[in-house]
């Protein structure tokens, strides 16, 4: 299934919760708390955009997505319930693993989730580090792994996890962007303007916000009808005979991802964190 848009420019280690949380009264994406500071940089919730500024998003349905030139969208799909679990931005070379899930009203779940993921690793026998990235404390990885032609290599991802309200959405870069600076940044841009739409229903600290492809003549605020045509963005629905763990389990922990790296400079980045 492919969608057009015009051309503008694992494993887990364990659940936090198994508890269902109680739908709240107001808007389901409402900032927990009267007191909550608005957010300077996304991505944002839905509650905290206003519904014209949604005209140039591409609708993903737990996940609204800022389209740009040469961007190709793969969803992966859960064959057995049809529920859409990630999706995989990419940008040439460079790629980043979009997973929202759902978090409890009291706190944020990204603490926990470095843990779980950092646990995954090294019983892989990959290489972790954490240090400071641009939505802050993230974990860098190197996994072994073999080649298509059967050699040795190593598949390198930095992990970052953002925590919203109710919600944590997890962002994996890989390829390109982890040796390319200039495409990092690109990437990075295109989390920042991501809008979580987490839904009003109940739902159990880590489930998966489920993704979908653009509904055709439908949109966030009045977007996708006019917009799902020529150009910019190539949407995949990829449908899965399960719904790959490595990638969307709980609090979508893994410390695996969809797409390689160079050999060469793999585990590159900058000098700064703590190896564990």
């Amino acid at each position: 299934m492919v969608f057009r848009r015009r051309r503008r420019d694992d494993e887990s280690a364990g659940q936090v919760d198994a508890g269902t949380e109680p739908a709240q009264d107001d808007h389901a994406g409402s900032p927990s708390g009267a007191d909550s500071p608005p957010r300077q940089a996304g991505p944002f919730d839905v509650s905290e955009i206003a519904r014209e500024a949604l005209s140039d998003r591409i609708d993903l349905g737990g996940i609204l997505v800022k389209g740009v030139e040469g961007l190709k969208i793969q969803l992966q799909v859960d064959k057995r319930t049809g529920r859409g679990t990630s999706a995989l931005l990419a940008v040439g070379d460079a790629a980043v693993q979009l997973v929202a899930v759902a978090a409890p009203r009291s706190a944020g779940m990204w603490e926990q989730a470095m843990l779980e993921i950092t646990a995954d690793a090294e019983r892989r026998g990959g290489a972790v580090q954490e240090g400071s990235g641009p939505f802050g404390t993230e974990v860098r990885v190197v996994l072994p792994v073999k080649t298509q032609d059967g050699k040795q290599g190593r598949q390198a991802s930095r992990i970052s996890g953002i925590d919203g309200p109710r919600w944590m959405l997890r962002a994996t870069f890989l390829g390109k962007a982890i040796t390319d600076a200039n495409a990092f940044q690109r990437l990075v841009q295109l989390v920042r303007d991501v809008v979580v739409v987490r839904g009003d229903g109940p739902m159990p600290p880590g489930e998966v916000i489920a993704l979908r492809p653009p509904p055709r003549g439908e949109a966030a605020g009045e977007a996708t009808e006019g917009a799902v045509e020529d150009g910019a963005a190539t949407i995949t629905d990829t449908r899965t005979a399960e719904a790959v763990p490595t990638d969307t389990s709980v609090t979508g922990t893994s410390a695996s991802g969809t797409a390689g790296a160079d050999d060469d400079d793999a585990g590159s980045g900058p000098d700064e964190g703590s190896q564990r």
